[in-house]
């Protein structure tokens, strides 16, 4: 019974360092990780994806193959798309699952399949030579697809806030959605009174150092003219 505890353990043990091999790509390492001259392939997954989970175990095993093979340098890698949406929007995907093969930043992606010498053969017989790359704008790599990476990041975030708050009852969503509507229309209008008050005081500001500038000069005048006053009087006098 211990032997096969033990056996168990270790078969238990291999099977974690098997899956451990396939690099799990976030939206955060991606650019840290995939290397201009590294040799991928990636596979863009969902844990409800059905299909996903039958190709899982072909995916490690071709994974396993290609580390024993002439084409151990080649890095496997998956993406779940569910916590990672700007990596599925920066490459396109629409199905799943979907593999790609990644090399000198140009991508290509294998047509599905289920099978693991599908997915070998596209690497050691360099089928991917026979497939044209994404390139230009809609290529992963380009601008474009980093700045739309971030955009689907945001969406990505916006579905979790959305999937959290269907967990609260309808009456607690409507308050909360009423409050910031109220909210959303009152901004404008404290915005504009704001700015209003703060017109209004310049403006006083600007009226009271006018006067103030007028009552000085005609002070300085009054006083300029006093001496010629009493010079003319005293002429009179004489």
């Amino acid at each position: 019974m211990k032997n096969l505890a033990l056996l168990f353990a270790v078969i238990l043990a291999c099977l974690a360092c098997c899956k451990a091999a396939v690099v799990q790509i976030t939206d955060e390492n991606f650019t840290d990780l995939i290397g201009k001259d590294d040799e991928w392939l990636i596979d863009f997954y969902a844990d409800w994806c059905g299909y996903c989970k039958r190709l899982e175990p072909k995916y490690q095993a071709a994974e396993r193959m290609l580390s024993k093979s002439s084409h151990s340098h080649v890095k496997v890698g998956a993406v779940n798309v569910e916590t990672n949406p700007g990596l599925a929007a920066r490459f396109f995907v629409s199905r799943l699952p979907t593999i790609v093969h990644i090399k000198d930043h140009e991508v290509r992606s294998l047509k599905p399949t289920q099978r693991e010498n599908d997915i070998i053969s596209f690497v050691t017989m360099e089928e991917w030579r026979d497939v044209d790359p994404k390139s230009g704008l809609i290529s992963p790599f380009s601008l474009l697809q980093v700045h739309e990476a971030v955009v689907g990041k945001m969406v990505g975030y916006t579905g979790k806030v959305v999937k959290k708050l269907s967990a609260y009852s309808p009456w607690t969503l409507i308050g909360v959605l009423t409050g910031f509507l109220i909210f959303a229309i009152s901004l404008p209008v404290m915005l504009s009174n704001r700015g209003s008050e703060e017109h209004e005081t310049a403006a006083a500001a600007a009226e009271a150092s006018l006067n103030d500038t007028t009552t000085k000069k005609a002070a300085s005048t009054s006083t300029a003219k006093s001496p010629e006053l009493r010079s003319r009087k005293s002429k009179r006098i004489d």
